[in-house]
């Protein structure tokens, strides 16, 4: 079953048209045709919004659970009765000349359909619970080589997999991104079904968040399980249940426990409460990107005068600045009778003369 066959079933199951559900994901009614049409997949940011709509996991979007009354291609049909009459060995046989044909090298022998479950066993396996994740110690045990070179700015890295190699731009500077690269680069390595010859990290500048290509999600869901495995993640996030929450309390996080940028662990606390929070990223006085469940945020919108935001890029600091406090939600929710309030939490990066924020429903 594919994404387009899921959202569909899903849709129906809660007795949605397309346009009711456009309206409960915070997406317009046409994106939604495009999906189950199947002329475009949604992007990651399109899935946060359809699991929290449908009131399924964004992994169940996009990996699902496939049964055989779901196959309907008729030679899958007929590879799935030769794989299930065969022996155990042939079985094995069969499998090792997919792998073989696929160009996949099985250092695992572990078998999921599901990203997040090779992360999870990456890291209980074969990084033996070692946390935080020490990136380049996985790599050296997968006998991938690590280099850098010049990419001339039309990616962050490059996978060559035939040649057990990640290629890191010069230009890279920042360890936690990455980090979050070299990890999204082994996800495309140890997914078995990820048979392309090479892969390309955020080519041409491209937002992992933005991305519609089902192997970049995947390898982003394995990447983000990985580095900040849910076992732990979570108790850390229940902590985060109720009240202001601030950014200072999570950039502590980020910095000392996960090795991760604040943005990446944001959009973590997003998934984790889907109905509490969003992260807006903007600059020039206007909000470029946003990460939200069923908190509908004014994107590409000018900010508002009375935001934290603005008033963080409106005296631009020399170093970095936050700024918090209750804010009317009008300000940035895209519902202008909504009289209640949010929790704004904006941080100025001067590097990037940008604002991060995140918005906590009160």
């Amino acid at each position: 079953m594919s994404i387009k066959e899921r959202i569909i079933k899903k849709r129906k199951e809660l007795n949605l048209n397309q346009t009711e559900l456009a309206k409960r994901a915070g997406l317009q009614p046409p994106a939604i045709s495009q999906y189950e049409s199947g002329n475009r997949n949604p992007s990651y940011d399109a899935l946060v919004k359809l699991s929290h709509a449908l009131n399924v996991t964004i992994d169940y979007l996009v990996s699902g659970i496939e049964q055989e009354e779901n196959i309907t291609e008729p030679t899958e049909k007929v590879l799935l009765k030769i794989f299930q009459n065969s022996t155990q060995q042939k079985k094995q046989e069969i499998l090792e000349y997919a792998f073989l044909s696929a160009g996949y090298q099985n250092q695992l022998n572990f078998f999921s359909t599901e990203p997040k479950q090779y992360a999870k066993h990456v890291f209980n396996v074969t990084l033996n619970g070692e946390f935080p994740i020490d990136i380049y110690k996985l790599a050296k045990k997968l006998n991938l080589t690590i280099i850098i070179g010049n990419l001339e700015s039309q990616a962050e890295a490059l996978l060559l997999k035939n040649n057990n190699t990640i290629i890191l731009d010069h230009n890279q500077k920042h360890e936690a991104r990455i980090k979050m690269t070299i990890a999204t680069m082994i996800g495309h390595y140890l997914l078995p079904w990820h048979s392309q010859a090479s892969y390309y990290y955020r080519k041409q500048g491209k937002s992992t968040l933005s991305t519609d290509n089902i192997d970049e999600i995947e390898a982003s869901s394995f990447a983000t399980n990985l580095i900040t495995p849910p076992e732990i993640l979570e108790k850390d996030l229940n902590e985060f249940s109720s009240g202001n929450i601030s950014l200072k309390n999570l950039k502590h996080l980020a910095d000392e426990k996960y090795k991760v940028s604040l943005t990446s662990l944001c959009n973590r606390l997003v998934e984790f409460d889907k109905d509490r929070f969003a992260v807006v990223n903007s600059s020039e006085f206007e909000v470029k990107k946003v990460f939200s469940g069923s908190l509908v945020i004014k994107e590409k919108y000018e900010l508002n005068r009375n935001s934290k935001a603005y008033e963080l890029l409106s005296t631009p600091s020399k170093v970095e600045e936050l700024r918090e406090g209750r804010v009317p939600a009008n300000i940035w929710i895209n519902d202008s009778e909504n009289d209640g309030f949010l929790f704004e939490s904006s941080i100025y990066n001067p590097t990037y003369k940008s604002v991060l924020t995140l918005l906590t429903k009160l």
